[in-house]
């Protein structure tokens, strides 16, 4: 299971910061080229927040569903690491904006929303990885 989690961390990561960074390189308008700038920004939040936060979400989910079938358990860790995306936002707020969460809400939104939407994706992200590289292993050891 921790051969497959690293190898879940590095996959997630590198197609989380390559779907955020063309993401942001294709609203803002700018030119293709301007991908590899955004990457190596967005990795300097995405990767930390990953390591300290979605990598104990998914050892967190994979505790939590070892007893469900294998449909329920896909499942219930789709359900939990979006429920832990979407946390994630009001964690960083409380963390760094406690004050403008508590009591302006929607000023804390206007200056976060981005990261609800980075947080969910890479969330999916990282649960997909790890399901896909699950299936392969099951694949590989029924083969052998």
């Amino acid at each position: 299971m921790l051969k497959r989690k690293l190898l879940t961390l590095i996959f997630a990561t590198l197609l989380s910061i390559s779907l955020l960074a063309s993401w942001f390189v294709l609203t803002e308008g700018e030119e293709l080229i301007a991908f590899f700038p955004m990457a190596l920004f967005v990795s300097w939040i995405a990767i930390p927040a990953i390591l300290l936060y979605g990598l104990p979400v998914s050892f967190l989910s994979e505790k939590l569903t070892k007893q469900f079938a294998n449909r329920q358990r896909i499942c219930w860790s789709l359900v939990i690491h979006v429920i832990f995306g979407i946390g994630f936002i009001f964690f960083i707020g409380l963390l760094f904006e406690t004050q403008t969460v508590l009591t302006d809400f929607n000023q804390f939104w206007r200056s976060y929303g981005i990261i609800f939407m980075a947080s969910i994706l890479t969330s999916v992200c990282f649960w997909g990885v790890d399901e896909s590289l699950r299936y392969c292993s099951i694949l590989k050891s029924t083969n052998h």
